[in-house]
């Protein structure tokens, strides 16, 4: 993430506006965080805390005190370096804060993986009662190797409670059709469901993007 900022790839103020809160920072550090990622990527050799509190609605003292916060807090680096004449300068680095921003976000991620495993596995239970361990792998794959969407792993939980099935296998396998038919969308899926029923009733031969979604029909995967 850090590199990828460096060579301008990255939208840093977006990332550190949905993370600042969880990371520690108030919002006068946020914007003192934006305006310095600004001049150090921008600027690198040219910019004083008089730049940066020109944007600011605070002097260059209170400016200053900012930064040594956020330098003791260890949200930035500060490095002595010596250039080609022998002069030495200070470069200020925050891979620090980078480093802390993607280590809340993967926490993020990781809460949100959990609380979805969570209800995906409650519904399991609900339609089909108490999962056998090699059910719980069956799921866990679903969602790791597999790659399928929470929603989708749900809908198919769906289809096989509106035919009356309780086996795993029946989800595995209307998963399984999705992703052969590169189906990766509810809606998609649920187009799908609409064009088969169109060609089993005879009614054309509709493609399945050409269909409104319909929720309401079911067929039975464990023949086809």
């Amino acid at each position: 993430m850090y590199e990828l900022w460096k060579n301008k790839c990255l939208d840093f103020n977006l990332i550190l506006l949905q993370t600042y809160k969880q990371l520690g920072l108030n919002e006068q550090e946020y914007v003192f965080l934006v305006c310095l990622a600004h001049f150090i990527n921008h600027q690198p050799a040219s910019w004083t805390f008089s730049d940066i509190s020109n944007l600011m609605t605070v002097n260059d003292a209170d400016c200053s005190l900012l930064f040594i916060s956020l330098v003791e807090r260890k949200y930035i680096v500060l490095r002595s370096k010596t250039d080609q004449e022998g002069k030495r300068y200070e470069e200020y680095s925050l891979s620090p804060l980078f480093e802390l921003i993607e280590k809340q976000m993967s926490q993020q991620k990781n809460e949100m993986n959990a609380g979805t495993r969570e209800e995906i596995f409650s519904l399991l239970e609900q339609k089909i009662g108490m999962l056998s361990p090699l059910d719980i792998e069956t799921v866990h794959m679903w969602m790791t190797e597999d790659g399928f969407h929470p929603e989708l792993i749900k809908l198919a939980i769906f289809e096989m409670s509106a035919n009356q099935i309780k086996s795993i296998r029946y989800i595995d396998k209307i998963l399984l059709d999705w992703k052969r038919k590169n189906i990766s969308t509810v809606d998609d899926a649920k187009r799908e469901l609409l064009a088969f029923r169109q060609r089993k009733m005879g009614q054309g031969t509709l493609t399945a993007s050409q269909e409104p979604v319909d929720t309401t029909f079911y067929y039975d995967w464990m023949s086809e």
